[in-house]
């Protein structure tokens, strides 16, 4: 019953909350093309716990069931915030893995919120990250932190994005299709944002 009712909340926001889809920007999808019907664009911290638990539980099922048969493309966006001590030093490692490939990306984001209560606690980031990846992969990570401003740069632009788009807490994400963004300041359980996107995709056919 809380289920439904969240739905109905959901797709009454949509109804009468969507704003008109504004340019899309460059960024690229960490799952899914840009060609997708779907955008999901996602507002994280990696020492928040509902970010923590937004992503285990609820985004890797979409990127698996969604953005993997191209039915949406997600955009993770950095947007630490002041009261986690470590959050940009984990975001530094998290776009450092991107600039090295998608691949990279999703073992370090794994390891990054699965170990969350370790690094979190000692700030020691970078041996949860040199678990998941090879040598090479670990010292192309390693190469692309050696230009720590130009990926502060980037945290940075991520982090203004989202304070000019109303970002004040996370995880908040956008989702855009049929022409329309919708804007969500909560940690969705995958149910939930499943009947959510199949109700997406099935308006726009």
């Amino acid at each position: 019953m809380q289920m439904c009712l969240r739905l109905a909340v959901l797709l009454a926001m949509l109804a009468t909350a969507a704003v008109p889809l504004s340019a899309q920007d460059s960024s690229s999808c960490v799952g899914g093309s840009p060609s997708a019907p779907i955008k999901i664009e996602v507002f994280s911290d990696y020492q928040c716990p509902a970010c923590q638990q937004f992503y285990l539980q609820t985004m890797r099922n979409v990127l698996a069931e969604y953005a993997d048969k191209n039915k949406a493309c997600v955009v993770y966006r950095e947007f630490p915030l002041n009261q986690h001590a470590h959050a940009r030093t984990a975001a530094r490692y998290s776009l450092a893995a991107l600039h090295v490939g998608i691949r990279q990306w999703s073992q370090v984001t794994d390891a990054l919120f699965l170990g969350q209560e370790v690094w979190a606690a000692s700030g020691d980031v970078e041996p949860v990250v040199a678990k998941v990846l090879s040598p090479s992969d670990m010292a192309a990570v390693r190469k692309e932190l050696q230009s720590p401003a130009a990926l502060d740069a980037n945290i940075e632009a991520d982090y203004q994005l989202g304070v000019q788009r109303g970002v004040n807490s996370t995880p908040t994400f956008f989702v855009t299709a049929n022409g329309k963004t919708q804007k969500f300041a909560a940690a969705y359980t995958y149910p939930i944002l499943q009947r959510y996107l199949d109700s997406l995709l099935t308006a726009g056919n």
